[in-house]
């Protein structure tokens, strides 16, 4: 971005209103850590030297003359260049909330090593339930089979679903959740200029106008990096009650955020599969080693984290006889054949059924096959 279009964002987020407000959210002393950070990320190493000679940013200015060489002048130049990243984030309507500061996630803020600092673009609106559901990038039709029904399952108890974005497992999680008319929290591995990866665009525009949002430790334009990942794990675990993992090979992203969340003290649990899959031997492995439980029903799950069901708001219409025929049918993955079996129904009556049902909430297609969304609330 050049020059001339940062200036003009800037002055429209001043005209609206918006810059002030948000400057005043992150300190000098905020804007001075996040420079530390970013110069240590850019060195590929902690900066443990200058952290002992100038650990804040009023010790920096008063030993500005002790610091060796040309980092002086490296210092002021990258606070210059937050001073900019901060001003996008007021234009791009990104909050920066510091540790400590009453709306920071309290489950995060308990773990073991939370960011000082976190970007947050939507609305990290406050649940007593928070559900990390995370997976493989190239998952099964069965994982994304299983990642809707459990999600959707899960969804009676009304919790917040917490996950990555990534392809597979992460983005049917977030995609679920949205058509279960569940919050969902998007945590990111880059500035939140964007998200990625670019196929998920769409599903990340739709999670911030679902009243969802996104979340990352790095502000605007920063890149994701491979080594931001595992930290990316870390706050998808720290901000979660449970994790459950769908599929995952042995060395899997998933198998990180779960082990964080064992050592978080969080409950994990995992979906077990074939021993000869690699998509799920990261899931037995969790499993063996005693990290995470055995997922084998929803109510299990709600039943072990003490989640009871919650109802969603506004009264349900009672079903026709053929609409509560073809629901009772779909106990299972089922086409139209089947269902015309079980019910006796014409074709035409089982297809405008489920046109029906899927329209209300009631059923999903996935893979030419039909089935049930159990009842929020029931």
């Amino acid at each position: 971005m050049d020059g001339k279009c940062t200036k003009r964002m800037l002055t429209l987020a001043t005209d609206l209103g918006f810059l002030i407000p948000d400057l005043r959210r992150m300190t000098e002393e905020h804007q001075y850590q996040l420079a530390l950070r970013l110069l240590e990320e850019e060195h590929n190493q902690p900066l443990v030297w200058l952290r002992q000679l100038a650990p804040s940013g009023e010790a920096f200015q008063l030993e500005t003359q002790q610091l060796p060489g040309r980092w002086a002048k490296t210092v002021h130049t990258k606070l210059h260049e937050v001073g900019r990243m901060v001003a996008l984030h007021a234009a791009h309507g990104i909050r920066c909330i510091a540790l400590g500061e009453e709306d920071y996630p309290e489950r995060l803020a308990q773990a073991n090593d939370p960011p000082p600092l976190l970007f947050v673009r939507g609305s990290l609106s406050s649940n007593d339930r928070v559900l990390a559901v995370v997976g493989t990038r190239s998952p099964t039709p069965d994982g994304l089979l299983h990642t809707d029904f459990w999600v959707n399952a899960l969804g009676a108890a009304r919790p917040t679903i917490v996950s990555g974005l990534a392809l597979g497992i992460d983005a049917a999680a977030h995609g679920e959740a949205l058509r279960s008319g569940l919050s969902t929290w998007a945590v990111l591995a880059h500035g939140l200029d964007a998200a990625q990866p670019r196929a998920n665009a769409r599903l990340a525009e739709r999670i911030l106008q679902s009243g969802g949002a996104w979340i990352s430790e790095w502000p605007y334009g920063i890149p994701a990096r491979a080594a931001h990942f595992p930290r990316r794990n870390r706050i998808i675990a720290g901000l979660s009650d449970a994790v459950l993992v769908v599929e995952a090979s042995i060395k899997s992203g998933a198998s990180i955020t779960a082990k964080l969340a064992h050592g978080y003290d969080r409950t994990v649990f995992a979906i077990p599969g074939r021993i000869h899959d690699v998509h799920s031997q990261g899931c037995l492995s969790l499993i063996a080693d005693q990290i995470a439980q055995m997922a084998l029903h929803p109510e299990q799950v709600l039943s072990n984290l003490n989640w009871s069901a919650r109802r969603q708001q506004g009264p349900q219409a009672d079903l026709s006889k053929p609409l509560a025929s073809v629901l009772e049918a779909l106990r299972g993955p089922s086409r139209v054949e089947d269902l015309q079996k079980a019910t006796g129904l014409p074709t035409e009556a089982v297809l405008s059924a489920l046109a029906e049902l899927i329209w209300t909430g009631r059923a999903y297609a996935r893979s030419g096959t039909y089935h049930r969304r159990p009842l929020q609330g029931a």
